[in-house]
């Protein structure tokens, strides 16, 4: 049996690609190593409480993600209003993030000397260098205290990631076009009259699984517990050997990570070894809830007196996610700046996750749900040198023009870009 199309992985992007091959009448097998759908999306509900214990919501700034709303007719929740509320915990406070870029000279974020940095920003030209940190780029443009209390939670919130380590050109590829286009950031900043980027936060009744299972449902040949071994030729077609037999196909999409993308193109494609190299911090999502106490915003960043990333205010972000006597946050571990909190077990990442909520939160009496979920490999790092990892897909896409290389680690690794990712091969494979 010969199929138009093989997809390898059942996350976002393999369900999408496999869902509009569908829709187009091509004969598409999706295989999946695990003995469930959604990759990193993985929702807890028992019928009182509902969490994400991965990514918490979609960023819905792309038409793609509407269209396949309507298509899959999802019953889409959007978050409360007041998810615009965010925080940075900064000496023992909540501090609001300027939402407009004036804001920022009247917050107490930063200081003075910062402010006036940030005045001199207009006349900030563009870097001649092709690559450089985000951390170099921000403290370029608005000075290391903008860096220390803004940009490096808001890269610990995004990847979990190291601002002195990622790459400002291929992790945040908009800011880097930004400035190649006007200099100053601020200019182009103004002349949009926001910080925050465009698009409405959502998920769906049940959590974000429910988009999964209506994906899932919809694609007519699929494997779970399948692992694809290797991909090789077979004449003018492509064998994909997995541990429940050989599959054959015109075409081959590969929605792995890197560190499974480049085993499984070991013998067609010995390049692809490369993509070893790139990272994935390890990451605990600790979820919590406890007696209402008001929480009110999206959630905070930690800049500094916390051994935590962040939090994020399940209850005050969605509707019925827990009880309505109760708040419910879910707690961010680990990452590229917190490798100490990685080394330890369950048990004590639970036990630092409630006594540093405690801190910010003192008022907490006694904690009703408590959940950890760990992350071995979390979020791919786009880190300072990336471009050589973007020449081995154009030179796969040379020798092998129908084999796809389309996990997170190309193209941007938030929901919404896996999406459009995903819809894209869709309709053109």
């Amino acid at each position: 049996m010969t199929y138009d199309v093989i997809v390898v992985g059942g996350g976002i992007t393999g369900l999408v690609s496999s869902f509009y091959l569908t829709l187009r009448g091509k004969r598409v097998l999706l295989l999946e190593k695990n003995p469930r759908w959604g990759g990193n999306i993985k929702t807890y509900s028992d019928g009182r409480y509902t969490f994400e214990e991965g990514p918490q919501t979609i960023l819905a700034n792309s038409p793609a993600v509407w269209d396949l709303v309507r298509r899959l007719n999802a019953p889409v929740c959007k978050a409360n209003p007041s998810s615009q509320l965010r925080f940075i915990y900064k000496r023992e406070k909540l501090i609001p993030i300027p939402l407009k870029p004036w804001e920022f000279f009247t917050s107490p974020l930063v200081g003075f000397k910062a402010k006036v940095k940030l005045l001199k920003e207009f006349f900030v030209k563009p870097s001649q260098k092709e690559d450089e940190s985000v951390a170099e780029f921000t403290i370029r443009h608005f000075g290391e205290e903008f860096l220390k209390y803004f940009i490096q939670p808001f890269v610990s919130g995004i990847y979990a990631g190291d601002s002195k380590k990622l790459s400002v050109r291929y992790a945040f590829p908009k800011l880097y076009e930004i400035e190649r286009r006007y200099g100053s950031l601020l200019k182009a900043f103004l002349k949009e009259r926001r910080v925050a980027p465009k698009g409405e936060l959502i998920s769906f009744a049940g959590g974000l699984s429910t988009l999964i299972k209506l994906l899932a449902e919809k694609v007519k040949e699929k494997r779970l517990q399948t692992e694809v071994l290797s991909v090789e030729k077979s004449g003018n077609l492509y064998k994909v050997k997995t541990n429940a037999g050989n599959y054959y196909s015109r075409k081959v999409v590969l929605t792995t990570p890197a560190y499974i993308t480049a085993k499984l193109l070991g013998k067609i494609f010995p390049p692809a070894k490369e993509l070893e190299k790139i990272t994935y911090p390890r990451v605990a999502v600790v979820s919590l809830s406890f007696p209402k106490i008001g929480l009110r915003g999206f959630g905070f960043l930690n800049a500094e007196g916390l051994k935590i990333l962040g939090a994020i205010f399940v209850s005050s972000l969605f509707e019925n996610r827990c009880p309505p006597e109760e708040d419910c946050v879910s707690v961010f571990l680990c990452g590229e700046t917190q490798k100490e909190v990685c080394r330890l077990g369950e048990g004590e990442i639970l036990k630092l996750a409630k006594g540093e909520i405690e801190k910010v939160f003192p008022q907490i009496g006694e904690f009703r749900f408590e959940k950890v979920t760990l992350w071995e490999r979390s979020i791919p790092q786009y880190t300072l040198g990336y471009g050589k990892f973007y020449k081995i897909e154009e030179e796969l896409k040379k020798k092998e023009p129908n084999l796809f290389i389309a996990g997170n680690f190309f193209g941007g690794s938030s929901l919404a870009k896996c999406i459009e990712k995903g819809k894209k091969l869709g309709e053109s494979l």
